[in-house]
């Protein structure tokens, strides 16, 4: 408990040493990177693209449109073929700003999405299979924006991943299980306007 209350106070003082509330703006961002595979068996890694466009409150709080695809390899391999954990994502993000008027922004975000993946994994008898699954999934990103000037800047961030993937081998949608969490790390150009 005392963890969760110190955590909240830097929070608060984060937002609360921002400057007074300012205009509405809009941000648009297009980033590339990968994803790693650290807790599960299959260890799978790969490149990820992703794409957000979103709409910030006066007060630091913007809600978005995100877009992400990644297509992952295993070094394991099975009959000669690599194990994947691909997916597709499409979804809503809620962030917060921090410091909004100063050159470096960092940023908390929580994003709930659409999540169609397609993991290559082994079935019960052990042979490669190709599953498809829908699903709802998470992350939970940490970010930060550095502007070169008004309009324009570079982005980073981070997220772990819940639910992207799914790696079941039976037909039935009430036994999908999730993999274990995907880290992803990505950078790429972002507009402010």
């Amino acid at each position: 408990m005392r963890r969760v209350a110190s955590l909240g106070s830097l929070v608060v003082a984060l937002w609360s040493g921002t400057s007074a509330a300012g205009e509405w703006r809009g941000y648009a961002s297009v980033s590339a990177g990968f994803v790693i595979d650290h807790t599960s068996g299959i260890r799978a890694k790969g490149g990820a693209l992703q794409a957000y466009l979103g709409v910030e409150t006066p007060f630091g709080l913007s809600l978005g449109v995100v877009g992400e695809g990644a297509e992952t390899w295993s070094a394991r391999t099975f009959q000669e073929q690599q194990l994947q954990l691909d997916y597709r994502s499409l979804g809503a993000e809620l962030r917060l700003r921090f410091l909004r008027d100063s050159g470096v922004n960092p940023w908390v975000g929580l994003r709930v999405a659409q999540s169609r993946s397609t993991p290559l994994t082994l079935d019960e008898l052990g042979s490669p299979r190709r599953m498809l699954h829908d699903g709802l999934s998470t992350a939970l990103r940490f970010g930060v924006d550095a502007w070169f000037g008004d309009h324009l800047g570079l982005a980073a961030s981070t997220a772990w991943q819940w639910c992207d993937v799914r790696v079941d081998s039976t037909e039935s949608a009430t036994s999908d299980a999730c993999a274990e969490p995907l880290h992803s790390i990505m950078l790429g150009p972002t507009l402010r306007f």
